[in-house]
């Protein structure tokens, strides 16, 4: 975790007004040993002392990604995230937890400090399904227009008044394969299944997906699930 107080620097340069969230991505060779040093890390007085939501995730069908789990930190404000860190380097037993028994049973993969740039101001707390999509889009004003016109029609349509759903970027830390990443959230894995295919095949979904295949790859699909929040 000491590498990625780099993001500091960065971080700092931009102004936003957005909530930001951490993804650290990570291949579990151990998955219960992940969870246990992440109880142990979050009842440390640092991890009790976070002001973000703390979340641990599973991946299901992700594509190319070889991440098994995300630990995922959102934070409501700059401050909440500057705290975070400059707390972190001061509390040795979340030092401990985290370079020691939690990299003991797992292997990095990625690491991004993400914030939305548009979502539909439903709580992505509640919902325990996330499909994302990871995508390479070459002009964000045109798509982000695009794509807020699609999901709110599409919403009212299909009644998804209360799913979350957005469109994110990564600011720090992102790798050349995309530039934002689109979310749709969900109660659980079945109904996420069903809202991801009865969107798909309605015929809003073919016209946005015609308006914006000029300026849009898409690179991966990913389905994530909540193991637990702390």
């Amino acid at each position: 975790m000491k590498n990625y107080l780099i993001i500091f620097s960065l971080f700092f340069s931009l102004n936003l007004s957005a909530q930001y969230c951490l993804f650290f991505d990570l291949k579990a060779d151990e998955p219960e040993m992940v969870m246990s040093a992440m109880n142990e890390l979050m009842n440390t007085e640092w991890g009790k002392n976070l002001e973000a939501t703390k979340s641990l995730f599973a991946y299901g069908p992700n594509g190319t990604n070889e991440a098994t789990h995300s630990i995922q930190f959102c934070f409501p404000s700059e401050a909440a995230f500057e705290n975070a860190f400059m707390s972190y380097g001061q509390s040795r037993d979340a030092q401990m937890l985290w370079e020691k028994k939690l990299q003991a049973f797992s292997s990095d993969i990625s690491q991004t400090l993400n914030t939305p740039i548009w979502f539909n101001g439903e709580d992505w707390a509640e919902d325990n399904v996330f499909m994302i999509y990871q995508m390479d889009i070459s002009n964000s004003g045109v798509y982000l227009n695009a794509f807020k016109d699609f999901f709110e029609a599409v919403s009212e349509k299909l009644n998804y008044a209360d799913r979350s759903y957005g469109l994110a970027v990564p600011i720090v830390g992102k790798t050349a394969a995309y530039t934002h990443f689109a979310w749709f959230g969900h109660p659980d894995i079945k109904t996420a299944l069903a809202d991801t295919k009865k969107t798909m095949s309605d015929p809003l979904f073919s016209e946005f997906s015609k308006k914006v295949s000029d300026i849009r790859t898409v690179v991966n699909t990913l389905m994530l699930i909540r193991v637990a929040d702390f």
